[in-house]
């Protein structure tokens, strides 16, 4: 029988580290909150390979004296409570001293911290949860925390980080979250020597909000009020029109710390009800201020969660908010001019060729598209092929499409043979730019059509970062976008045929929705495409021309699969004159 025994401290440190340090992140959060908790009006954070090899967090703190720096790497050594009542009167974000002796039983550690009214400051270098050296060091106040190979001697834990791209976006985005939860403190964050972020400190959340999503979308968001109350709930709540594919940018922050909680997003998709479309969500960014007393934040290990005493009550106070700021007259989009609207233009100039004409000429394409052809046609169309017939004679079995028509801009209706088609002109328009986009990616050098006036656009670290890390890609679509300072890039030039939209704020909704829903471990490449062609291609509501409905039938036909858009959605279906007949009761 297996005997009880007492485990050993290193061992203890662990399996604690195991509850607090899940990845790179997790050791920039819990630094990033004890330099809050310290006082620190400048806090600047550096990674390289994604956290694992390095993460250096620098703060202008109180700082410690050499004793408490060294009493600061023991197990539950906190200056943060001292009482089993202070467990439930919590106002800082760090309390359980779990933190610093945690990361370094998994790391190597070295600190550099100096009070305002000490001489000089200490330096220990801490090895296994051991501290290995100490010493008197020039400093200026504050603290500097370097950790080094994370998870070095627990390579179990290592194998099981995911890439540095990854790695680095939770990393960004947790500064983030901490930028907008204390806009009075400046952050700094540099990413494999490259400034990621540089957020000086303001006074007002909304310039905080302005400089994380971009004047333009701050624009596009109305400010929740505070009122007086136990529970206050304040923040900034996108408009109807700004809606998100994930929840990604729904985010809680309950007395400066960053949650997640079932209850409250509830309440988020209740106060905004039917003004989403759905499966879309919003950017919501809710500050509640609660009576510590009220809130439980040691229910989660990690201290993600958050339970309050009275749930309901939360739940009702947010979802008023909410319902109430969406009240308002403001809500209402505003209106853009864009400039001419010019759909479906043709490559190289040319005139589209009508459906008739590209049926002659079939005979000319190579023989694998040739079959391919031919069956689509004679499973939509019903049309009868001969090898030995002329060109002009399929013609003639192919009734032939005269007339096309519009249904509430958005389906083209056709009549053929015995049938009536409609196609959906968003989805068939996705899936004829998504194939040819591929195609330049592997072989076909894209056209560029040159901007007038470059225009600048001034992104967000998640969508930045997705921009650097895909420059090839961006030009080989046809694009012409260099970055110009920070987050800001510049486009001077859209793939041709890109006409009928802001080519920069274009550009922008791609980034915006990649670095939204892209899921690591997923096909990039066609991630980008897809997108590329939902942001392109026509929408419900655009009005066509005849010649445009043309080009759309007879560029569809060629694609290699025109049945699906990349999403999976249909392009077209028919509906078979013996239903129609059968609808009027005709025999």
């Amino acid at each position: 029988m297996n005997q009880i025994k007492i485990l050993t401290e290193e061992l203890i440190n662990k399996i604690a580290a195991g509850e607090v340090v899940e990845r790179p992140a997790s050791v920039v959060k819990e630094l990033i909150e004890n330099s809050v908790d310290a006082g620190a009006t400048q806090i600047e954070i550096e990674t390289r390979e994604g956290g694992k090899k390095l993460i250096r967090v620098m703060d202008n703190g109180r700082g410690m004296d050499s004793s408490d720096a060294k009493l600061a790497f023991s197990r539950h050594a906190t200056s943060k409570i001292s009482s089993a009542e202070d467990l439930f009167n919590i106002s800082s974000l760090g309390f359980r001293g779990e933190a610093l002796p945690s990361i370094a039983s998994v790391s190597r550690v070295e600190i550099i911290t100096k009070t305002q009214d000490s001489a000089s400051g200490t330096k220990l270098k801490i090895e296994t949860g051991e501290i290995r050296e100490a010493k008197d060091t020039p400093a200026n106040a504050g603290t500097i925390v370097t950790v080094s190979d994370l998870f070095y001697n627990t390579p179990a834990r290592r194998k099981f980080l995911k890439s540095e791209v990854t790695e680095n976006r939770h990393i960004m985005d947790l500064v983030t979250n901490f930028a907008l939860a204390y806009p009075s403190v400046s952050f700094k964050l540099r990413i494999d020597n490259r400034e990621m972020l540089n957020l000086n400190s303001t006074s007002t959340l909304s310039q905080r909000v302005r400089e994380v999503v971009g004047k333009e979308t701050s624009l596009k968001m109305l400010e929740i009020k505070k009122e007086p109350n136990e529970v206050q709930v304040g923040g900034f709540l996108g408009k109807p029109e700004v809606t998100k594919a994930s929840r990604g940018e729904i985010r809680f922050f309950v007395n400066g710390r960053i949650i997640s909680n079932r209850s409250l997003l509830h309440a988020v998709q209740l106060g905004y009800g039917e003004l989403l479309p759905k499966g879309k969500h919003p950017l919501i960014y809710l500050f509640l201020e609660v009576t510590p007393h009220l809130v439980d934040v040691n229910f989660h290990p990690q201290k993600l969660e958050v339970r309050f005493a009275n749930e309901k009550q939360v739940h009702d106070l947010v979802y008023l908010a909410i319902k109430k700021t969406l009240s308002s007259t403001l809500v209402i989009p505003v209106y853009e001019a864009v400039g001419e609207k010019t759909l479906l233009p043709t490559m190289g100039g040319e005139r589209p060729s009508s459906v008739r004409e590209s049926l002659a000429n079939y005979s000319t394409k190579s023989s694998t598209a040739e079959a391919q052809q031919k069956t689509i046609l004679k499973e939509i169309f019903d049309t009868k092929f001969d090898q030995e017939r002329t060109a002009a004679e399929k013609t003639e079995d192919y009734y032939g499409i005269t007339n096309f028509w519009q249904l509430a801009s958005t389906y083209i209706l056709a009549a053929v043979k015995e049938s009536l088609i409609v196609m959906d002109q968003h989805t068939a328009h996705e899936r004829i730019l998504y194939e040819e986009a591929t195609k330049n990616l592997t072989s076909k050098k894209p056209t560029v059509q040159q901007l007038l006036f470059p225009q600048s656009l001034e992104l967000t670290p998640l969508e930045f970062s997705f921009f650097d890390e895909n420059l090839a890609v961006w030009e080989e679509l046809g694009f012409e976008v260099k970055p110009l300072g920070g987050k800001t890039v510049v486009v001077s030039g859209v793939p041709s045929g890109i006409r009928n939209k802001n080519s920069g704020n274009f550009f922008k909704e791609i980034l915006t929705d990649l670095s939204a829903n892209y899921k690591p471990g997923n096909d990039r490449i066609k991630a980008i495409t897809s997108t590329f062609a939902c942001k392109a291609a026509v929408k419900a509501g655009d009005k066509l021309t005849t010649e445009e409905m043309n080009s759309l039938f007879d560029r569809l036909f060629a694609t290699e699969n025109p049945y699906v858009c990349p999403h999976g959605r249909p392009t077209l279906i028919r509906i078979p004159l013996e239903e129609i007949n059968h609808k009027f009761g005709r025999p």
